[in-house]
């Protein structure tokens, strides 16, 4: 009797344990399908958005099933680099060509180069390489500059940056803008210029109002890095493209040391065309409302009509037809917002003698500009995504390459350019109507200097950079000179890329 109970007991034990056994291989068949997807933004629409091509993804193929997870954007960096330590991060990881160099050379990423070559088997003509796919240099340009012929993530969409102006607000200033000498039909168009910009703020500070906002609170908005580009571009300038060596229409670390530690190199502190540049600068600050304004801020005062006009980025059209929609959860529902017309421009033209304060009738002269040069900012891929080798290991790889196929192929950049008011980076592909203003003009130059250098030490330079132009720009006794910032500067920027030089054996 007790033998049978024991071998009765044991049975159980027996079955039990199987019984775990299967459930677990089960639950790990389930696990090992889902392939976790992280990305950072509060941008409503392009979460939504990526929902829902997920959502397609997951309903085409039975293999995978992608999760999409919205992480907190100011501590996404922090964040992703610890999982990637850790080896506990998401199949699938939003990034930067700046993390994904850095993250790269810690050995933590996937190298895309070979599938790069294969077909994308969502693409229509599946003839055409992955790497065809994409249009322009927006993917050369993400090469890793430590490895010749790596690809450690992959671009999705491409920013560009305009003014953004209340038409309804500019129609109520007609006569004002007339007897200034600004005719609204024929001069405010893509072929401004500065006095003509600047005639349209004196109109409405007349009138008490600010007549531009700009988000210069944080250096993490780059707006200030952004303009000092614009108005950089305008100048004749040629050693910028010279030290693109590799003429991918990026100026990458490498040849930001060269530029900086070569024996031709760029000097900040004496170089005449960057300083003209910064003057001009501290000029114009004045005239983009007091203080320093965050983006929330800057967008508020806009879709409020308290100000004409603001620096806008592709990526903030969203949030305008969001919000004057009264369709943003984030916005103030207690306090509906009014729809007005807009349009965007690019920023205004410099010209030899450019108009700068009606006041005293003053002008600010540039000795060399160039002509006939598209004056978007544009050209960087700012969509990217990487997967981290620890995918390699869990058995995910081939199912976090084939969705960010998907992701790239003509239907979904066509689905995300609608529906998240993307530019793409993909070939063929028609874009929102609203954000058709934004597309880079055929002849425009894509080369960025950036002169925060954010390519450089995961930051560091960036933020010191743009808290010293904070100080040049402030008034009273808290700024700083021109040739204090030039010099700190060029210290900074020296001393990070003599470092950054040697150790990667840079010779220069």
């Amino acid at each position: 009797m007790r033998i049978h109970v024991k071998q009765g007991i044991l049975a159980v034990l027996v079955a039990v344990c199987v019984f775990t056994m299967g459930f677990n291989v089960f639950r790990f068949r389930e696990n090992s399908s889902k392939l976790r997807l992280a990305f950072w933004g509060t941008n409503l629409p392009y979460y939504n958005a990526l929902q829902e091509v997920a959502e397609m993804y997951n309903e085409r193929q039975d293999k995978y099933q992608v999760e999409v997870q919205r992480q907190d954007a100011g501590n996404y960096r922090i964040w992703m680099s610890s999982q990637l330590a850790g080896g506990t991060a998401p199949d699938i990881l939003a990034t930067t060509s700046v993390y994904a160099n850095a993250d790269a050379q810690n050995g933590y990423l996937y190298d895309f180069a070979e599938v790069l070559n294969e077909p994308n088997p969502y693409n229509a003509d599946s003839e055409i390489s992955w790497r065809d796919s994409f249009a322009g240099t927006y993917l050369s340009q993400l090469e890793d500059p430590n490895k010749k012929g790596r690809f450690t993530n992959i671009p999705t969409s491409t920013v560009s940056v305009r003014i953004v102006i209340n038409e309804e607000m500019l129609e109520s200033k007609r006569d004002a803008l007339d007897a200034n000498g600004i005719n609204i039909d024929t001069d405010i168009n893509e072929d401004w210029t500065f006095s003509q910009f600047r005639k349209v703020c004196e109109v409405f500070e007349a009138d008490g109002k600010t007549a531009m906002q700009i988000a210069n609170q944080q250096y993490i908005n780059y707006h200030v890095s952004w303009l000092l580009d614009i108005f950089m571009a305008q100048v004749k300038y040629d050693e910028i493209t010279e030290w693109d060596e590799n003429d991918n229409g990026m100026i990458e670390s490498e040849e930001i040391c060269g530029m900086i530690l070569g024996d031709d190199g760029m000097n900040f502190s004496s170089d005449s065309d960057f300083k003209e540049v910064l003057r001009f600068m501290k000029y114009w600050s004045k005239y983009w409302g007091d203080g320093f304004n965050s983006r929330s801020d800057t967008s508020e005062k806009f879709l409020r009509q308290e100000v004409p006009m603001m620096f806008c980025g592709s990526w903030g059209v969203a949030g305008i037809e969001m919000t004057l929609g009264n369709q943003n959860p984030d916005a103030d529902q207690t306090n509906p917002y009014t729809m007005f017309e807009y349009k965007s421009l690019p920023f205004p033209r410099l010209t030899p003698q450019t108009y700068v304060d009606g006041q005293d009738g003053g002008t600010f002269t540039f000795s060399n500009l160039k002509e006939g040069l598209p004056l978007q900012e544009m050209g960087e891929p700012s969509g990217c995504f990487c997967i981290p080798l620890s995918t390699q290991k869990s058995g995910k790889t081939e199912g976090a390459v084939d969705f960010l196929r998907f992701f790239t192929s003509p239907e979904i950049a066509a689905y995300m350019a609608d529906a998240a008011y993307e530019i793409p980076v993909m070939k063929g592909v028609e874009v929102n109507e609203i954000m058709s203003d934004f597309l880079p003009p055929d002849n425009s130059q894509t080369v960025r200097m950036r002169f925060g250098l954010q390519n450089l030490s995961s930051g560091t330079a960036e933020e010191f950079h743009f808290k010293r132009m904070q100080m040049y720009l402030a008034t009273g006794r808290d700024a700083i000179s021109l040739n204090a910032l030039c010099s700190d500067v060029q210290k900074k920027y020296v001393e990070i890329t003599s470092q950054l030089a040697e150790d990667n054996g840079w010779y220069l």
